[in-house]
């Protein structure tokens, strides 16, 4: 993967997963601000025709994205797809067959301020591939992959339920959940990238001690089972495939 690919695509993710952390409906003001911060992140590259098509590509993402938001069917399942819709696309227009690549100015403006630091190794390694490969996988791990997790949910409607016997969702316990997640699957990708697969066993156990033993109906119980199995075993293919990607 290229740095100018890494680069921008994290932009797109982070906007993403900020996207995520706010529900309730459609947020037109949040998804033009969302639209306005990754065009602002196309002035970071140097002037081609390509870029226009790295524009178009921002404008329809972000406008079907808040289409299907309107339509409300299989939110998070088709949000996860326009995901990997847009990466798709965007690994076309930042390949190196349409050279697009950072001003010279970029570049040179971070090295000068790691300089101004005792912090400059960071700030220099921080604006390397491998730096921004890790970030990456952080993020389609945390954010994409709980897409995918929810969308699951959905399709076998398993959500925790307000009391045993009720069709009405626990909102709280939902949202709960999804920041459970995101950091269950944070921690197990840094524990793949380090090899530590036996932190990733501690990090379940100590979840299922943590959750299971308050559970009384068996919904609840297959929806702390699958989305614990599920999320973990997302991130830990995330891991290992930055794993391999960095050693190539």
């Amino acid at each position: 993967m290229s740095l100018v690919f890494l680069v921008f695509t994290n932009l797109v993710l982070i906007t993403r997963l900020c996207s995520q952390v706010r529900e309730g409906g459609v947020n037109w003001r949040l998804w033009g601000t969302k639209m306005g911060i990754e065009l602002a992140g196309l002035a970071l590259f140097e002037w081609h025709s390509w870029l226009l098509a790295a524009a178009a590509t921002v404008v329809v993402m972000n406008v079907a994205g808040v289409l299907w938001e309107a339509l409300g069917w299989r939110r998070n399942a088709g949000h996860f797809a326009l995901g990997v819709v847009y990466l798709l696309a965007l690994s076309v227009w930042f390949s190196p067959a349409f050279g697009l690549r950072f001003w010279p100015a970029i570049s040179a403006v971070f090295a000068d301020i790691g300089q101004w630091t005792a912090f400059e190794a960071i700030f220099q390694s921080s604006f390397s591939t491998t730096a921004m490969l890790v970030l990456f996988g952080l993020l389609v791990a945390m954010s994409e992959m709980n897409l995918a997790v929810r969308a699951v949910f959905d399709y076998l409607n398993l959500k925790p339920r307000a009391a045993v016997d009720s069709d009405e969702v626990d909102v709280v316990a939902y949202d709960r959940g999804r920041v459970i997640g995101f950091l269950e699957r944070a921690l197990i990708y840094f524990f793949v990238l380090g090899g530590h697969y036996e932190a990733v066993g501690f990090v379940l156990v100590a979840k299922a001690f943590a959750q299971i033993r308050h559970i009384d109906d068996r919904a609840s119980l297959e929806y702390v089972l699958i989305g614990t199995l599920l999320s973990a075993g997302l991130a830990i293919a995330v891991g290992e495939l930055v794993n391999h990607l960095s050693m190539g």
